[in-house]
């Protein structure tokens, strides 16, 4: 009762707003004192059907003047009703064929008893409803798949990188970002750019995730490493729903959520808030080998351990307001806010070539960040009354802003322990970053005949990024902490995307059905470095110059066989590529003694050719479903890492990224999902992958090819009815890499989960049982052979409680004045 009375006192306008918007007769003729009433009876059981939908409109149009839902027993009345013109009464359940009948109330009978209603299962929708069930996982659609998280012991209580990794196909680095074969995803919250990072969603809100290998043209043509839509939680039933957790767990892992959620009428409410911190001790080590002709020249070892504590906490609103049975506007809002401080110690010893030792080198990192992000999103969406008519725009708009503070300290010393000359040397840099993004998108859908559909859309987006870091430098040399000009930037960009899709859909037969489109996409990007007077730009198209690096055509072609979720896909597409501001930011990092990290500002986009051809398969009487894909992508001005001495000081490797010549890739992928007993559900999946790519000549034109393959397996077990367990083990081998490779990463991930009662469970996980995830390089060039090698985290063990509250299929208001009503009279009114 309490919490009942919690979402009362909350959303009690809205009650008062739907009676206040209530018409007298909602159409024009007699009064309103009408009133219709009888009892639903489910055919199947005999019994009343409770929660069904009734509603009443004009018999000639589609606007509500009134409505119920069914009470335990199935009866249900309707009142306040306008006498003289006809009526429609029409009552609907999920999984029963509608019933609808016309009917005409006037002063003389004002009243009308619909006696007992029998409504009859729809054999197809249950069918349907259950293969659903069966394929919660795993689905594919024409250009998709999509994976459902509710049941993903192991990403309760954390992130989106948490369920990003238990996801087949795709593979998290070690900063948290996504990859699907060998490539970088565009991520979307619920189909919108979001300035918000995996990291910063919770998991209990996201729904489901949806992987799109190869988009259609109806998404932006930056999509070679395809899209990832994460699609939050949003209740369709009326009533309301909530959920608390909170969790505790080892390194300072703390994390509390809440999530409400409400249904009444023409509104839906969503209010959500989540806290999450840790705090990680982790390690890592590089050992090189300078060489030079083939020739040893010296050794370079170093250990690092670094203790780092991420804070993250924010919520989100969204409320949709059903206008009419066909118009539907939303508005939604989230803001999530960051802070980040680590310390970095390394240790390091540089030898001769006959292992002796020449000096030690000490290095102390410490930085402090704190960011905020937001997105708000303004949409509408029409349905007409031609079926498969459609048509909708938002305007969504992100911001993010970032400070930070950071020191570099590095001290060297002889063989003998004296400092060397440039030591100590200290740097301090004080930073700072913000970007908004306004984008614009409509889209309309239009059927043409009972075979064909034809989509166009148009969308504009404008980004504008301020970025600034501040250098100050001491040494021996330069004496007292001063700025250093070389390594402050002060720049700014400008984004600027343009575009414009036509995609028509065709139904050839009953078995065979085609997608052909075509996008039209128009970019200007600029980043200038205000403090230095150096600009670098490029625009698609220039004129006619570059007119085909502005054009992104896709087919895609079916197959489905009747009866079964067996289906054959192929596609062929051709997507652009830009670098993202982490691979153009002109800062210089010293991230240790030997290797320095900066941006390249003068990075172009890479564009590439894709071709997929995919098979679903179910096995074992539909308890087993198998998709396999073959997939080959060829890329020109491929976005690389590209590692080279400094000219300056050929002691330091300088890190940063290059348009390289060219990638060619291709590669079988499997995904296998089956229940051979009840309780039991395995899930395994593995791509094998083949690279070749090359550097320009202007880097030395390095070319490096092989093969690389990952695997993901998923055992999830449900026993004595209220316990689950579920084991999650991933490897990802050594990929390849214009002058090298990546090194092997791979781990196990444990979970327990008890249900208490039927609304309270308590999840015990343990990630990384082994202690082995680590992510690092090999860099094999004519200077130098470098293995390296760091942590994400340490392994923790996290405890979850989590409850559960609501009542779906019911009205708040409804019962309310129910309640305060004599014995006698009626709320009909209140159903709308």
């Amino acid at each position: 009762m309490p919490v009942r009375t919690l979402f009362i006192i909350l959303f009690s306008f809205v009650s008062a707003f739907a009676c206040a918007q209530r018409p007298n007769s909602g159409m024009g003729g007699g009064p309103a004192i009408g009133r219709v009433y009888g009892r639903v009876i489910d055919a199947s059981t005999g019994k009343g059907a409770e929660y069904t939908t009734v509603a009443v409109r004009p018999a000639s149009k589609d606007s509500i003047i009134g409505g119920a839902i069914t009470r335990n027993n199935g009866e249900f009345e309707v009142d306040k009703l306008p006498v003289g013109p006809p009526l429609k009464v029409t009552i609907t359940f999920i999984g029963y064929k509608p019933f609808e009948k016309q009917v005409r109330l006037t002063r003389e009978h004002s009243e009308l008893d619909l006696g007992n209603i029998n409504l009859q299962p729809d054999a197809s929708v249950l069918n349907e409803i259950e293969v659903t069930g069966e394929r919660a996982t795993m689905t594919m659609q024409v250009d998709r798949r999509v994976f459902t998280v509710d049941k993903d012991l192991s990403a309760q209580g954390g992130t989106g990188v948490d369920v990003m990794k238990n996801v087949p196909g795709l593979s998290v680095d070690l900063d948290g970002n996504v990859q699907m074969r060998g490539a970088s995803p565009q991520i979307l919250v619920n189909g919108r750019p979001t300035s918000m990072t995996l990291e910063q969603i919770p998991a209990e809100d996201i729904e489901k995730i949806e992987v799109i290998t190869n988009p259609s043209v109806a998404f932006d043509a930056n999509t070679t490493g395809g899209i990832i839509n994460v699609v939050l939680k949003k209740t369709t039933k009326p009533g309301y729903s909530g959920q608390v957790q909170a969790g505790a767990g080892t390194n300072g892992r703390y994390q509390g959520g809440l999530n409400l959620n409400m249904k009444e009428g023409r509104w839906n409410f969503g209010l959500g808030y989540n806290y999450n911190t840790s705090t990680n001790l982790t390690d890592g080590t590089t050992e090189r080998t300078e060489r030079s002709s083939g020739i040893t020249t010296g050794y370079f070892d170093q250990i690092a351990r670094s203790e780092q504590t991420r804070t993250m906490h924010g919520g989100r609103f969204n409320a949709d307001w059903q206008v009419t049975n066909r118009n539907l506007l939303s508005l939604s809002q989230n803001i999530r806010f960051h802070e980040h401080s680590g310390m970095d110690q390394l240790d390091a010893v540089l030898r001769g070539a006959g292992n002796e030792l020449l000096s030690t080198a000490e290095q102390q990192n410490g930085n402090a960040t704190e960011s905020m992000s937001a997105t708000t999103t303004l949409a509408f969406r029409r349905k007409a009354p031609k079926e498969g008519r459609e048509w909708g725009a938002d305007l969504t708009y992100n911001t993010w802003s970032r400070s930070s503070l950071a020191q570099f300290a590095q001290y060297g010393r002889d063989a003998a322990g004296n400092d060397l000359p440039t030591s100590p040397r200290v740097q301090d840099n004080n930073g700072g970053s913000r970007y908004d993004q306004f984008s614009l998108q409509a889209d309309w859908t239009e059927p043409v005949g009972e075979r064909n559909k034809l989509e166009l859309g148009i969308k504009s987006s404008w980004k504008a990024d301020d970025t600034y870091l501040l250098a100050y430098v001491t040494s021996p040399q330069a004496g007292e902490l001063a700025l250093d000009t070389s390594l402050t930037n002060d720049y700014a960009i400008t984004d600027i995307i343009n575009a414009a899709y036509v995609n028509w859909q065709r139904k050839l037969t009953d078995r065979w059905g085609l997608q052909a489109g075509f996008r039209f996409e128009q970019t200007w990007f600029e980043t200038v470095v205000r403090n230095k007077d150096i600009t670098f730009s490029y625009r698609y198209p220039n004129g006619a110059e570059n007119i085909a690096k502005a054009l992104f055509p896709g087919i895609y072609l079916s197959r489905k066989w009747d009866k079964s979720m067996r289906e054959i896909q192929v596609n062929l597409s051709r997507k652009i590529s830009r670098p993202n501001f982490w691979q153009i930011m002109p800062f210089v990092m010293n991230a240790d003694s030997r290797n320095v990290r900066i941006g390249n500002p003068a990075l172009a986009p890479e564009l590439s050719t894709l071709a997929e051809l995919n098979h679903l398969l179910p096995f074992m009487k539909d308890k087993g479903t198998w998709l396999t894909s073959f997939f080959a992508r060829h890329t020109q001005d491929v976005i690389t890492g590209y590692a080279t001495p400094l000219p300056s000081d050929t002691t330091l490797l300088l890190n940063t990224f290059v348009n390289g010549s060219y990638s060619m890739s291709s590669g079988w992928e499997n995904i296998m999902k089956v229940e051979p007993i009840s309780g039991l559900q395995l899930t395994a999946s593995g791509t094998l992958q083949y690279t070749d790519v090359a550097l320009r000549s202007t880097e030395g034109g390095a070319r490096n090819e092989g093969f690389n393959w990952n695997a993901k397996a998923m055992v999830a077990w449900r026993f004595m009815k209220d316990w689950n367990a579920q084991v999650n083990g991933e490897y990802e081998g050594p990929r390849i890499q214009p002058q090298g490779r990546s090194i092997a990463q791979y781990g196990i991930d444990f979970s327990l989960n008890h249900d208490v009662t039927r609304k309270v469970s308590m999840l015990l996980s343990v990630n990384d049982v082994f202690f082995t995830r680590k992510w690092g390089n090999i860099v094999d060039t004519p200077s130098l052979y470098q293995e390296s090698f760091r942590r994400r985290e340490m392994r923790f063990v996290r405890l979850t409680l989590t409850w559960k509250f609501g009542e779906q299929n019911t009205s708040l208001f409804r019962r309310r004045q129910q309640q305060r009503q004599e014995p006698g009279t009626t709320g009909g009114d209140m159903d709308m």
